[in-house]
């Protein structure tokens, strides 16, 4: 217990890191449940429910699981931390994140939505690149890469998750592709819908 307690300053920035991962995500959560409600009430259909869920369950889980193998795996296989260029890429990729999430607005979800008459979104970071979100979550595992050391295990699931990004993004240009380019007509959502304002 001693050794424990002696250690917290050392471990202080890696828990730091750890919750700020967890609150973030947790406010994505709040917010996609906000959105998915209110766009399953104007008419949205779930595409692809499972590779969505398990590709965000592993996202929130791989700092965790960064965390716990630096002391679990031995020595040998972990690899040194690199913590500052780890920490600005968590930055980088929590500001992608959150400019993603605010261009989309009532659209951004958790999930693979279609709404029928919905036109591709061009502003934000959607001026320059198609899938942020995605990128924003690839830097944030090299971030947790850098910042906890690498190892196998950690570098495997980061490498999986990308994998299934790579999936999803295929499946939701494809999506992008098939929607119409009228401008979007947003019915209105019964009170119960969504945040409280």
């Amino acid at each position: 217990m001693a050794a424990a307690i002696a250690s917290l300053p050392a471990e202080l920035p890696a828990v730091l890191v750890l919750i700020a991962t967890t609150l973030v995500a947790y406010g994505e959560r709040r917010v996609h449940g906000y959105n998915y409600a209110y766009l399953k009430v104007v008419g949205g259909e779930e595409l692809i429910p499972d590779p969505m869920r398990r590709y965000y369950q592993l996202q929130l889980a791989l700092p965790w699981i960064a965390w716990l193998s630096h002391f679990l795996l031995p020595s040998a296989w972990r690899w040194t931390a690199v913590p500052m260029p780890g920490l600005i890429l968590l930055m980088l990729s929590m500001l992608l994140r959150i400019w993603s999430m605010r261009s989309l607005g009532r659209l951004w979800t958790q999930r693979c939505i279609f709404v029928p008459g919905m036109p591709r979104t061009s502003h934000g970071p959607y001026r320059y690149m198609r899938h942020p979100e995605y990128i924003a979550h690839g830097l944030e595992g090299l971030g947790l890469l850098l910042f906890f050391g690498a190892n196998p295990l950690v570098l495997g699931l980061w490498i999986w998750n990308a994998n299934n990004a790579a999936r999803i993004c295929k499946i939701e240009s494809r999506q992008l592709y098939e929607l119409s380019v009228a401008p979007l007509q947003m019915p209105e959502a019964s009170s119960t819908v969504g945040a409280s304002d």
